[in-house]
């Protein structure tokens, strides 16, 4: 199984083949300047057993959303993934689990088989036209 850490440096690895222009900027949260813009990558090894497919749990950090421009979320491998402006997770704040170790953290699923985020009462958020694939050409991110 991939861990998350090689998942991460794949994708980092693969975005900079393609040409895209990359800085870290901050380990913890990880934060990277990418084409000028300010990104934190998210990224999970371990399916949910619960479910069928390929569901994950992620998170993210409140405070980050007022630092950064976008949030990616790693789905299995490192060419899959979804971009999200951090106004749009910034919108759903409210309807997100708490973390319930880490204030000011919001928890939620990504249904990486139907594109769709799972929030607080198993409502589903749309996340289709946010899906990048680094292995299509068609669906490479902008910046």
């Amino acid at each position: 199984m991939v861990t998350a850490k090689e998942k991460l440096e794949g994708f980092i690895d693969k975005l900079e083949s393609l040409g895209y222009e990359i800085e870290p900027v901050s380990k913890k949260p990880q934060v990277y300047r990418i084409d000028g813009e300010l990104v934190n990558i998210r990224s999970r090894s371990r399916i949910d057993q619960r479910t069928r497919g390929r569901r994950l749990w992620y998170s993210v950090s409140f405070s980050v959303l007022q630092e950064v421009k976008w949030i990616i979320y790693l789905t299995t491998d490192s060419d899959h993934f979804i971009m999200l402006r951090s106004r749009f997770l910034d919108n759903l704040r409210d309807r997100m689990l708490p973390d319930s170790k880490n204030a000011g953290v919001g928890v939620f699923d990504i249904d990486w088989d139907n594109q769709f985020i799972v929030i607080k009462d198993g409502k589903l958020e749309p996340i289709e036209e946010y899906y990048y694939d680094l292995s299509d050409p068609r669906y490479y991110p902008s910046f």
